[in-house]
């Protein structure tokens, strides 16, 4: 029972470390404390003709199936990208608004590719030395990369959530919470 507690507090020293890796304005904007959604304007101020290709090939803004990476996190995911993939036009995001939130999936969706494909060898590596008696050494510093990775994946979808909520104006944000919460029931 010591061994699990000691994992425990080992993942929360982890996390904090993580979290104390970013300046203090990064971890306010990771967790909204100066949330700027932007105010909500009219369909007809909106470029409606614009929205119904964003996602198309011409854009180059094409979201990858990443479902397979949802297991990855310290939190269920929170994948509202491809909700708003689904609604963009519903929605009447602009190709403006549309390049913004591009802008930061580009920069990051490979890296959490790349950290959750990670996490997944470490996992089943992990469960191999565990189920065949492995080093205990390897075994405790699999179970910190893991928690590191799951971190930092948490982090980065907290950014995103972030991203579409400041790009978005308060009613586009609403009506895709609306579309989401609809989506996990």
């Amino acid at each position: 029972m010591k061994k699990i507690y000691s994992l425990i507090a080992v993942f929360l020293v982890l996390i904090s470390l993580n979290l104390q890796a970013y300046s203090q304005n990064e971890v306010d904007e990771i967790f909204g404390n100066e949330a700027n959604t932007q105010e909500s304007t009219t369909p007809s101020e909106q470029n409606d003709e614009n929205s119904s290709d964003i996602f198309s090939e011409e854009t180059g803004f094409n979201i990858e199936d990443d479902t397979w990476m949802d297991k990855y996190f310290l939190i269920e995911r929170i994948n509202l990208l491809l909700v708003l993939k689904s609604h963009a036009k519903d929605l009447g995001i602009t190709l403006e608004q549309m390049e913004q939130i591009k802008s930061f999936y580009d920069d990051y969706h490979p890296e959490m590719v790349k950290k959750a494909k990670l996490a997944s060898k470490d996992e089943e590596e992990l469960k191999t030395l565990i189920l065949r008696g492995g080093n205990p050494k390897r075994i405790k510093e699999l179970v910190v990369d893991i928690a590191k990775l799951k971190a930092e994946l948490t982090i980065y979808n907290i950014k995103m959530v972030r991203v579409i909520q400041n790009t978005l104006t308060r009613e586009q944000y609403e009506r895709l919470l609306t579309y989401y919460e609809k989506s996990i029931i």
